[in-house]
């Protein structure tokens, strides 16, 4: 079902529609009259996003939580004229309803345009909606002290089972002769080193675009010697396993690594970081990137990245996830490759397209035994731990990546990436 969403919010909400309350109107909703109290109520939003950036929450995840609540407090306004906090379940029901079968939105989640935009709100997207709720009331209830219950758990946990469908979106199905057909169709060496970088790590894009060179340990003289003409020495987690990279345990936003402040978190969960073996594949292109590309200068010494932007440097450089989307799927002028190769076009569902996000899905599926693309595979456990994913969990696949040899990472974990990595014949 498509929706209408209305690009740029309401001039009634521009600031906030709990300014149309008076204080007395606030003060009602509660016995309370401390001015922290009053201030909260009369812009709880602003309060609870507050909150969420001391505590280092990603901007990108601020910017969508603002624009949840704000749609909320603009239908609650709209439609029952009440203010956020004097409502109950039934008020929440009523915007689920909205969400599924309205005309349109009454705010927005990114103003580039003053006209509508359809898009299709699926019911995981709706769901994740409520979910928002759900925290935004707990906060109120059990931090604050503001209200006694929490309107938005209980409309979700009395709303049917079948109200949702939670099932991932489906993905396209590429067979290795077609991936690798589109591999050894890629003409430059950033392209080449990106999808091979994503393909063969499984590593998400922020994970990718914070890669340092001194994580990157590559047994070769040429590389050496770049590392020692920017005296650059290598991370202590890689400076004795050579051919690996280090992708660096979860860290948030803003977060400084190596004197560096970073734009974009590192979602890792894996505590303490990921050696992933380099193939002689990926090795090569990673080299063939490096020494095609301009130099970096605007970084700390040990925070000089692996991928740059093509422009011209700058204050920063570094490869960032908007210019990674804007590599593989730009419109325009500057068509991306996946656009290109026919892959991927704005407004396709996602079962449809290949996203930058799609090669850590090809990784992790295509490796398994006897239900990928690829005829190789690798045990459970290493793909968990490449992948990052946090050792902890009841599952056979969690059991398996807690033993304790995989402390012996050559044998445990080398060996078997090696055997089972999929291979594209880019430089045969």
């Amino acid at each position: 079902m498509s929706l209408v969403v209305v690009i740029g919010p309401l001039k009634m909400a521009d600031k906030s529609t709990s300014q149309i309350w008076s204080d007395e109107q606030i003060l009602e909703m509660d016995t309370s009259t401390s001015t922290n109290i009053l201030e909260l109520k009369r812009e709880p939003i602003r309060e609870y996003i507050g909150r969420k950036r001391r505590y280092g929450k990603n901007a990108e995840y601020i910017k969508k939580t603002r624009a949840i609540l704000r749609e909320f407090e603009t239908f609650l306004f709209k439609d029952f004229g009440s203010h956020l906090c004097d409502i109950d379940d039934t008020h929440v029901a009523a915007f689920n309803e909205h969400l599924r079968t309205g005309g349109q939105y009454y705010t927005i989640t990114g103003a580039q345009s003053k006209k509508p935009k359809q898009i299709d709100l699926i019911d995981r997207t709706r769901h994740e909606y409520l979910r928002e709720l759900v925290g935004f009331y707990n906060w109120l209830v059990e931090d604050e002290g503001v209200l006694t219950q929490n309107p938005a758990k209980k409309a979700l946990n009395d709303l049917p089972e079948s109200e949702f469908d939670l099932s991932p979106p489906g993905r396209p199905r590429i067979e290795m002769p077609e991936m690798r057909a589109f591999v050894q169709w890629l003409s430059t060496p950033i392209h080449r080193a990106i999808i091979l970088f994503l393909l063969k790590t499984g590593a998400r894009i922020g994970e990718m675009v914070n890669l340092d060179l001194c994580c990157l340990n590559l047994s070769h003289p040429i590389y050496q010697s770049l590392l020692e003409r920017r005296g650059i020495s290598l991370d202590s987690a890689i400076r004795s396993s050579p051919d690996t990279v280090f992708l660096q345990g979860g860290y948030q936003s803003n977060t400084e690594i190596r004197g560096e402040a970073r734009t974009v978190g590192n979602k890792r969960q894996r505590p303490s970081g990921t050696l992933v073996p380099i193939d002689d594949e990926l090795k090569t292109a990673l080299l063939e990137y490096l020494l095609t590309r301009r130099c970096a200068y605007s970084h700390p010494q040990q925070a000089r990245p692996v991928f740059l932007n093509r422009q011209g440097s700058g204050d920063n450089d570094r490869l960032t996830r908007q210019s990674v989307y804007g590599i593989l799927t730009k419109n325009g002028a500057s068509e991306g490759v996946l656009k290109q190769y026919g892959w991927w076009s704005r407004g396709l569902p996602t079962e449809e397209k290949v996203t930058p996000h799609y090669f850590r899905h090809y990784f992790t599926h295509n490796h398994r035994h006897n239900q990928g693309v690829h005829d190789q595979y690798m045990p459970e456990g290493v793909i968990a731990y490449i992948r990052g994913d946090a050792p902890e969990g009841d599952s056979v696949r969690e059991q398996t990546y807690r033993h304790d040899d995989w402390n012996v990472w050559e044998r445990y974990i080398k060996r078997p990436y090696l055997e089972g990595i999929y291979e594209f014949n880019l430089y045969d």
